[in-house]
């Protein structure tokens, strides 16, 4: 499980629709274009689906296209082959904010498996810090689907639970790179602790490695 509680700021690539869910709920659905990355290295247009319950005529009629809006919601990722799907579940949106640069801000949540190695490092300072990987695991038909979160913890506590193949649950904050026009999931690790999975979460993980 990867999602994260965000304020997105960008520009409406496509109009607002209202949507009936086989449950008979109403729902808006419009699409958002962001900008991620670092301006002076490398930045990627994203398009972000967005999905909020409910409608409202007046809101929907000025979610047009070329619109800057800032959205309040949880958003989630998707990996399919080698492509990053990005959602966002929105609670507010609002019209024309005061800052017209592309952002998305907010707190990552993240339950997965870490990869082999976790690396000690201390900066110039002489402060230690931990780097390490970490993956969630999604079954798609008879195959798996991994999406990796690369993690930085600027602690020198002792945790028990950084080691290979750990069973974790991270919070923290987000940070949204581009690498050779491929999204990558970063965070600045607030917590970490030990994911027990229930017993209704048990699946078959197999190491993408």
């Amino acid at each position: 499980m990867i999602k994260a509680e965000v304020t997105v700021n960008g520009v409406i690539s496509r109009a607002a629709t209202t949507r009936t869910s086989n449950d008979g709920k109403t729902y808006t659905q419009l699409s958002l274009t962001v900008n991620v990355g670092d301006v002076d290295k490398e930045t990627l247009p994203i398009e972000i689906s967005v999905i909020k319950d409910g409608y409202n005529a007046n809101e929907a009629s000025l979610c047009t296209n070329g619109t800057r809006a800032e959205i309040i919601g949880i958003l989630t990722f998707k990996k399919r082959g080698e492509n990053m799907y990005v959602n966002l579940s929105a609670k507010e949106i609002h019209f024309n904010p005061a800052s017209v640069t592309d952002a998305i801000n907010g707190e990552l949540e993240f339950r997965g498996t870490l990869g082999k190695q976790i690396d000690e490092r201390t900066d110039k300072n002489g402060n230690p810090y931990q780097l390490f990987s970490g993956y969630s695991t999604e079954k798609v038909n008879d195959a798996f689907e991994f999406t990796w979160v690369r993690f930085a913890r600027f602690s020198g506590d002792i945790c028990n639970v950084l080691y290979p193949s750990a069973k974790v649950e991270v919070k923290g904050k987000l940070a949204i790179t581009v690498f050779r026009k491929r999204l990558n999931l970063d965070c600045r690790v607030s917590e970490i602790k030990e994911w027990v999975k229930q017993a209704y979460q048990e699946t078959k993980e197999e190491l993408p490695f």
